[in-house]
């Protein structure tokens, strides 16, 4: 039997309550809006957070990943990191913003998807300002609980304040935007009183070397973000509003499922960075606990949710919904190779090895655009669903082979 250390214990406890906490109020939120706005309106704003999704890539552009690595290998790096990340971000976050402005007052939408998707960009800020990833590197993760149960609960009461028929479409983006932005202001005030005061700096050369560590990120999280929301893009662009609406009602439950896979790996993450790749006895130990943890939470959680898809189905979004059980069903499926991608994939950008893990995704992504292609004229949200899964597959092939590859016989006994 291996036993897990305090600190992770710590890290998961603090992960868990946030996550479950959020998530939850999240769903009760989602289900609220599904509910109000119908699939048609549900749908315009599962399009826009998919469709802006691709702009907060280049806005974060790996910073966080890096970041939180960074900090956790020599916290005395903390200032530095957070003044030149949070700055080189802000300036990113302008120039997407007015881009992404230009592109929607020129494609063929109607004027209110036109303003929802604006409104939704504005998080494009919200995640220039975000430093989750500093605490999560020092292992205070408490804060970051704090900060998502109160991000999600303000959104929640604004939502079923002012939110109240289908043509409040408008003011239930801008309550979702306005409670993160307050939230990330907080956060942000927490680092400046507790550790130091946030100034402008942009240190060309430091940026230099950031950035070339960050490519291969966001390179891969571009890759994931296609096979994860481009469905919801091309949904929206090839059928209707109302079949986004049916689709994001089944990933809604899908992403309540994946909180778990999240709180092990970033209860693990610090770890990981801290102990890199080595052939010790403590590495092993780790990584065997992350196994077991992660692949038993997979098989749990897609049994739970496939076995009773319809009634979770009915029960949080209700009858008009009923046609998100066969999405639903297949993208159940597609949570445990998600665990077993999140197991062998996400490891390997902790040790370096940010090229090689996406290549893996690379693949995993142009196959969701062929699949999504072929399939969506003619299956909608069914053919959707199949890609993803399908995507998925392919990216277990690569990241599997790339894990064993740099871990020899790891879980050898």
């Amino acid at each position: 039997m291996f036993r897990v250390s305090n600190q992770i214990i710590k890290n998961l406890l603090s992960l868990t309550s946030a996550e479950v906490i959020s998530k939850i109020i999240a769903l009760v939120t989602a289900a609220y809006l599904g509910r109000v706005l119908k699939p048609e309106g549900f749908g315009i704003l599962g399009f826009a957070t998919a469709f802006v999704s691709y702009f907060l890539l280049m806005v974060n552009f790996g910073f966080d990943t890096y970041g939180t690595r960074e900090v956790a290998k020599d916290e005395s790096k903390k200032t530095k990191l957070v003044n030149n990340i949070l700055s080189i971000r802000i300036l990113f976050a302008i120039g997407w913003y007015i881009i992404f402005s230009i592109i929607v007052l020129l494609i063929e939408k109607p004027l209110e998807v036109k303003i929802v998707l604006l409104i939704t960009a504005i998080n494009l800020f919200v995640n220039a300002i975000s430093i989750n990833w500093f605490f999560m590197g020092i292992e205070k993760m408490w804060l970051i609980a704090i900060r998502q149960i109160m991000t999600n609960l303000f959104s929640l009461l604004g939502i079923i304040i002012f939110v109240r028929k289908e043509n409040d479409l408008i003011i239930a983006a801008g309550i979702t935007m306005l409670s993160a932005l307050i939230n990330s202001i907080w956060l942000l005030k927490i680092f400046h009183t507790k550790f130091n005061k946030f100034s402008f700096e942009l240190d060309k050369e430091y940026l230099r070397l950031i950035i070339k560590e960050s490519l291969p990120l966001v390179f891969s999280s571009f890759m994931i973000a296609i096979y994860y929301n481009l469905d919801m893009v091309m949904l929206g662009y090839m059928k209707t509003v109302n079949d986004v609406g049916i689709y994001s009602a089944a990933y809604k439950i899908i992403l309540v499922g994946i909180i778990p896979f999240t709180l092990i790996l970033n209860s693990f993450f610090p770890s990981l960075s801290k102990i890199g790749l080595s052939n010790s006895l403590e590495f092993k130990n780790i990584i065997k606990q992350y196994a077991f943890l992660m692949i038993s939470s997979g098989i749990i959680i897609a049994a739970i949710i496939f076995f009773n898809a319809a009634e979770i189905i009915k029960i949080v979004f209700g009858n008009q919904y009923a046609a998100a059980k066969v999405p639903l069903l297949i993208l159940a499926l597609n949570l445990l190779v998600i665990s077993i991608n999140i197991l062998f994939g996400n490891p390997l950008i902790t040790w370096g090895k940010q090229k090689q893990y996406s290549i893996a995704i690379a693949f995993g992504a142009v196959t969701n655009i062929v699949l999504n292609i072929l399939f969506i004229p003619r299956y909608s949200y069914i053919g959707a669903s199949f890609a993803t899964l399908m995507s998925e597959v392919v990216v277990f092939i690569g990241v599997f082979y790339l894990f064993n590859k740099n871990t020899y016989r790891v879980f050898v006994v």
